[in-house]
């Protein structure tokens, strides 16, 4: 029999991503049913030479997110939302970034929600104004972890994934 306690509780796994032109913070988190726990399976970058230029680049990032939703088999993407950038050059490619990762979720199923870094940040730490610093450090304590290894947009996609968790129906 179906269980409505069941329906509002179940989570399912999540890809937190933090789109760039060059290097695609993601993260892979779980929420346990009975303890609502969140817990951190993966996280990482999706790095491209920045000599590699688009279309290759593009195709980079392409065929790395496939391999992880592959592998980790997300339901549910939560995709950091772009602000404005003052250098056109660097958001027309981050744009560009950000529209293949959308087309690759997509073909997919994997359901998209894209938070504001604003809902991001005020998420995780309950400023909308926090820095990376304070985002990392939020991240920790409500993940319970000692340490956040690599790049911050590996941080920024942890936390994008965990705002996402909260923000699904």
């Amino acid at each position: 029999m179906f269980s409505v306690k069941r329906l509002i509780f179940n989570l399912p796994r999540i890809i937190g991503i933090d789109p760039g032109s060059h290097r695609v913070g993601y993260a892979i988190l779980d929420r346990d049913d009975k303890t609502r726990k969140v817990s951190l399976i993966d996280y990482g970058t999706i790095e491209v030479k920045s000599e590699i230029q688009s279309p290759e680049s593009l195709l980079l990032v392409h065929i790395e997110l496939k391999d992880l939703l592959k592998k980790y088999k997300p339901e549910v993407a939560s995709v950091e939302e772009l602000f404005f950038f003052k250098n056109q050059k660097t958001v027309a490619q981050v744009y560009e970034a950000r529209g293949v990762i959308l087309f690759t979720l997509t073909e997919r199923g994997i359901k998209i929600l894209e938070p504001t870094i604003t809902q991001i940040k005020k998420g995780v730490t309950g400023s909308g104004t926090a820095d990376k610093k304070q985002v990392k450090e939020a991240i920790k304590l409500i993940l319970g972890l000692k340490e956040l290894k690599g790049h911050d947009d590996s941080w920024d996609a942890v936390a994008a994934g965990f705002v996402g968790l909260a923000m699904y129906r």
